[in-house]
């Protein structure tokens, strides 16, 4: 379904973000970008999104060059950290906003509308203003907001990390289960460990612009390629 080529990104001369990073993420599977701050896990996903252009390297989807691709033309759907929420639209405006912009016919936008908002378990909040929701409820807005438009590429860059750590520990399951329900093909940037082993199907951790090891949940934390990959994952007995 995606698949990243040897994408390098430079910021500035001598700064180089992301060097040489190959990615494959299958269809309908969730990948997790895991690493610390500063390792350009979501400089990737800006890479993927459209947001940023690679200065060397190819990004494709499902067989088609998206590299130089406008972002509004790959149908992707990113949800940004902050959820970058509407304040002053009510929470059935803010889902509603991508399908606006599909110039679809309102009865079809609040059929929709009903479907996310019943998907993320916010039924009869359509009306309520965003202001005065908690920052789960929040959450929960801007995911359905992403899956409105029902994208073919689903971008989270660090979902959970607002949230107090008892809300993200109740919320990461949720998650998982509504990418589940809509069989959408998902990456999520995380720097916490428990949501990447919690939500992924398939692990990239990244360090200082590369991918250092990857596979299956329980491939690497039972078998940690380095050292650093065995203190990120939280093993304190070395030899």
């Amino acid at each position: 379904m995606l698949e990243v080529r040897q994408v390098s990104k430079w910021f500035e001369p001598g700064k180089l973000v992301l060097d040489g990073v190959d990615l494959i993420v299958r269809d309908g599977k969730i990948a997790c970008l895991l690493g610390p701050s500063g390792c350009g896990k979501s400089t990737l996903l800006r890479v993927i999104a459209g947001l940023e252009t690679p200065d060397a390297g190819t990004v494709l989807f499902d067989g088609e060059d998206v590299t130089d691709l406008e972002p509004y033309r790959r149908r992707f759907g990113l949800m940004f950290q902050d959820y970058a929420l509407f304040p002053h639209m009510s929470v059935s405006q803010n889902v509603a906003f991508g399908l606006r912009m599909a110039i679809l016919e309102p009865h079809a936008i609040a059929r929709r509308v009903n479907e996310v908002l019943e998907l993320v378990n916010l039924q009869g909040y359509g009306e309520r203003s965003v202001d005065l929701l908690s920052g789960g409820e929040q959450q929960r807005v801007a995911l359905a907001r992403t899956l409105a438009p029902a994208p073919r590429l689903v971008m989270l860059d660090e979902p959970l990390a607002n949230l107090d750590r008892l809300l993200r520990e109740d919320l990461v399951d949720d998650l998982r289960v509504i990418l589940r329900r809509v069989g959408a093909t998902a990456i999520v940037v995380t720097h916490d460990q428990q949501e990447a082993f919690v939500l992924a199907d398939h692990i990239a951790v990244m360090r200082q612009g590369q991918i250092v090891q990857e596979g299956s949940p329980e491939a690497v934390y039972q078998n940690p390629a380095s050292r650093f990959v065995a203190d990120f994952l939280g093993y304190r007995n070395l030899i």
